[in-house]
């Protein structure tokens, strides 16, 4: 395979880091194969069938095929990485350059009528924000959202329990190969949830995690005055952006 297809590699990438971060052309210039590598170790330890040998037959088939498609998502993002180097993979996007190294220096202030270069122009959730700016890097960002996906219940579940979905209605979501990349949104698109049903699940989620930027203050990478500058660029950048926005709802921010 010479030549890889534009989707295959978004559903690649979205199977590999999920459907949290926001996948599109600049993110795939700078992908490295760290962050793959890094992406895939984690999502294979959670997926390894060997760890439901003893469970039921259906939740062992429901895993083989989820580990496969783990799999067949990395070597497409494999593949990817090898024909971008000869600048023959899809849209020929530039060449993966190195990001800065995680700074602590002080960001630009709040009131700052100066768009930051290197910020793509449309609505950005936090830790792609700060992976834009070079204040986090890849690997970080990876790590802070999969420690995020592992404390919260899933959309689907919890509107199962509230009554809005069932068994049926969610397989139909997942399987939906529609435009929308996010959960609710293919919902949504669907005629399953209402838009007001979305923000109110995505606020229960959001209520059973720790917060991006709380993370990344443990981790060093912020303080919390800084973090409060860049919440406000991030609001500042997001209000620019977000009108007409498919999913304008997936980032507000304080």
């Amino acid at each position: 395979m010479s030549h890889l297809c534009e989707n295959e590699v978004y559903r690649a990438c979205r199977t590999l880091f999920g459907p949290e971060l926001q996948v599109n052309r600049s993110f795939l210039s700078y992908l490295q194969p760290s962050g793959v590598r890094s992406a895939y170790r984690r999502q294979a330890k959670e997926l390894h069938p060997d760890r439901f040998a003893v469970a039921a037959a259906d939740i062992r088939k429901k895993q083989h095929h989820l580990f496969q498609d783990l799999n067949q998502a990395h070597q497409t993002i494999q593949h990817f990485l090898k024909l971008r180097q000869t600048n023959k993979s899809i849209g020929t996007p530039p060449a993966a350059q190195q990001r800065p190294k995680a700074s602590r220096a002080k960001p630009q202030g709040r009131n700052s009528n100066q768009p930051h270069q290197g910020l793509p122009p449309y609505p950005l959730q936090f830790g792609l924000f700060l992976y834009y700016l070079g204040i986090v890097p890849f690997k970080e960002l990876i790590s802070a959202i999969t420690s995020q996906r592992r404390q919260r219940p899933q959309m689907g579940d919890i509107a199962k329990r509230w009554g809005w979905l069932n068994d049926f209605h969610i397989r139909q979501i997942i399987a939906h190969r529609g435009k929308p990349l996010r959960f609710g949104e293919k919902a949504e698109q669907l005629g399953l949830l209402t838009a007001q049903q979305v923000r109110t699940l995505l606020y229960y989620q959001r209520t059973r995690q720790q917060q991006l930027g709380e993370y990344f203050v443990e981790q060093g990478l912020l303080d919390r005055d800084t973090l409060h500058d860049l919440l406000g660029q991030l609001a500042a950048h997001n209000r620019k952006f977000r009108k007409d926005y498919s999913g304008q709802y997936y980032y507000y921010h304080a």
